[in-house]
């Protein structure tokens, strides 16, 4: 049995009319009939009450009919589901980012995003730049937004953002009574850093600068993730350079200063698999680009 039998089936009992039917489906109608007869011969049963006037269907066509209407429907469904999937219309992206990515710009990517794909389930995790990696690497996630350098031959990347950096400090923090600090404003200041194992040489231009003008900071406590980090600064712990991406979150008991000078521009790339073919990531790859594009970076 073939879903053309049903559709042939579905058609002759919908105008029970061999003729009309045969019109319908193109086909000749002694082809129609034949197709019928093969059918009620494979299922052991008669469909339909003929006579020279009237067709009729039995009460084994009744109920094979409203069975053959689920068949043909769940058919088209997966027909569709099917042609969207190869457009990347339909599926589930998981999704890494680390937390000063979490910004307007990019919830203005991910509701466009929306908007274009509402078929696609979008799971985002709060994760390390490593953890990603590792994420990715098992399979647990299709995507991530992350730090550079990414270094690995298994994953390919792109530039999706450049932040600049500001000094985040506590309230009633000496520096934040300054209008405009020095490098030498920094000397002997305790700093509150990410573990290098998380973020490794995100502080290197930061310590190059204060070095050059002849200040020390010194490092004062490590924090596993960002928000840790950005709750022991609040608490008094020290300052530090982030992004100043991190300052479009109020938060109590932080405040942050420009530097001195500028430093390099902090990227974001996105990072995936490498052959990873799936429609769905390569929509999303799409949507970065577009509003990357007109965005400046």
């Amino acid at each position: 049995m073939e879903l053309r039998h049903l559709r042939y089936f579905t058609a002759v009992a919908d105008t029970l009319n061999f003729h009309r039917a045969a019109e319908i489906l193109h086909l000749a109608q002694p082809a129609l009939s034949s197709q019928i007869k093969s059918l009620e011969e494979e299922l052991g049963v008669q469909l339909f009450h003929r006579t020279t006037r009237s067709v009729s269907l039995t009460h084994a066509g009744r109920v094979f009919l409203a069975e053959a209407r689920t068949v043909l429907a769940s058919a088209t469904q997966a027909e569709n589901r099917a042609r969207n999937a190869q457009h990347g219309l339909v599926g589930h992206l998981r999704v890494g980012l680390i937390a000063p990515t979490a910004n307007a710009w990019l919830a203005r990517i991910l509701r466009e995003f929306h908007q274009n794909y509402p078929g696609v389930q979008l799971s985002l995790f709060d994760l390390t730049s490593p953890e990603q990696i590792n994420r990715l690497r098992s399979g647990e996630l299709d995507a991530g937004l992350l730090r550079p350098p990414v270094g690995y031959a298994d994953f390919d990347s792109m530039l999706v953002e450049e932040s600049g950096q500001v000094l985040a400090m506590p309230a009633g923090h000496r520096l934040s009574k300054l209008k405009k600090l020095t490098w030498m404003d920094l000397d002997g200041e305790g700093l509150v850093m990410m573990d290098p194992r998380v973020q490794h040489g995100y502080y290197d231009t930061f310590l190059a600068a204060c070095a050059k003008a002849g200040a020390t900071p010194r490092p004062a406590q490590y924090a596993h993730d960002v928000q840790t980090k950005m709750w022991l600064i609040s608490a008094g712990f020290g300052v530090s350079p982030v992004t100043d991406t991190l300052r479009q979150v109020k938060r109590p008991g932080l405040v942050f200063r420009e530097l001195p000078s500028s430093l390099p521009r902090v990227p974001t790339v996105l990072v995936w698999r490498k052959n990873d073919d799936s429609p769905v990531l390569a929509n999303l790859r799409k949507s970065f680009l577009d509003l990357a594009a007109g965005k400046d970076l």
